[in-house]
């Protein structure tokens, strides 16, 4: 069984999933047997190149920590590593995040930082990928009540072009091959039902489960055009030595029909339709509680009409004059 089906890799989210088990999967068909490869993971704050790359030694530069996930604070665009430090430099779905006009310098500095081999995957230009993350910052929005920090980011900021980035890595002397990573339409859906699902008190092992299952029997799948994201991988001379490294990867890519905008639309269309139906079941349940609390309200009122009632007739009967006459002082 592939290590890449252990539990712990196959429960992270199925976005992380994709992207690096993508990149784990192409340094295995570059390494001899036993080899470790020393990498540099630009922007991988999180920590998750280790847990797929753990059988190599991955150093991480990026400007944010996340705990003993750190190992250099620095910008993409000033490594303060020796030129060809590191055999292997990754990065996955960073490039967008950086300003548009430093991102030619961000990539160069990477091909210069490797003395082999760059693996740069991202979310590139692409009016239908934007259309569809809009779709989403719109439902995440609306069903949790906030705005996605970096969803904002991607629609705020021009995506990195696919070409420009390709042509930069060929001008620093490498060969380039060019992997899609997500199936746009499932990727669609599958982000609605992960953010659907952080709205229920439930929701969060529900959407574990559905990921888990997804990574498990998607992952081939999804190396297919329309993508959401492209890897891009960029080698000074191993994939000239190696031709056959890739072939099957090579064969697996495939391409589907191009949704349409309207396609995509009815997805997000559905789960907020799902999402009014649920909202209505809990308005109906709510009036029903309402309902209960007025009639127990009603029903104390007239205890208390009762109760005063009774101390009227208490006040004007013979035996309560007597007492207040002769006994109640003050």
């Amino acid at each position: 069984m592939s290590k890449y089906l252990c539990s712990e890799l196959l429960s992270y989210p199925f976005d992380q999933y994709q992207r690096y088990r993508l990149v784990a999967e192409i340094l295995d068909r570059l390494r001899e047997s036993g080899e470790r490869f020393m990498i540099l993971e630009v922007g991988g704050f999180h920590g998750l190149a280790r847990k797929f790359l753990d059988q190599d030694d991955v150093v991480i530069a990026d400007l944010f920590c996340n705990g003993e996930n750190l190992d250099i604070i620095s910008d993409a665009e000033n490594l303060p590593f020796p030129d060809r430090a590191f055999p292997v430099v990754i990065s996955t779905d960073f490039l967008e995040h950086i300003k548009p006009q430093d991102r030619s310098i961000a990539i160069q500095e990477m091909a210069r930082v490797s003395s082999e081999l760059v693996l740069l995957a991202a979310p590139f230009q692409y009016q239908l990928a934007r259309s569809a993350e809009k779709l989403v910052f719109d439902f995440i929005k609306d069903w949790l009540g906030y705005e996605h920090k970096y969803l904002k980011e991607h629609l705020e900021r021009e995506a990195p072009d696919l070409i420009e980035t390709e042509s930069e890595l060929i001008k620093a002397g490498f060969d380039t091959i060019i992997f899609p990573n997500c199936y746009l339409e499932r990727w669609l859906l599958m982000m609605l039902v992960y953010y659907y699902f952080e709205g229920l008190p439930s929701g969060m092992k529900i959407r574990q489960e559905i990921s888990r299952f997804y990574n498990q029997h998607y992952f081939w799948k999804d190396i297919a055009e329309p993508a959401y994201r492209h890897l891009i991988l960029a080698s000074r001379k191993i994939v000239r030595e190696k031709p056959e490294a890739f072939k099957d990867l090579i064969e697996k890519r495939y391409t589907e029909p191009e949704p349409s905008f309207e396609k995509l639309k009815l997805w997000a269309e559905m789960f907020r339709a799902g999402e009014v139906k649920r909202l209505l079941g809990r308005i109906s349940e709510l009036e029903n509680l309402l309902n209960e609390k007025e009639n127990e309200l009603n029903h104390l009122k007239s205890y208390i009409s009762e109760l005063e009632d009774f101390q009227s007739k208490t006040k004007n009967s013979l035996a309560y004059r007597i007492y207040e006459k002769f006994f109640k002082r003050g």
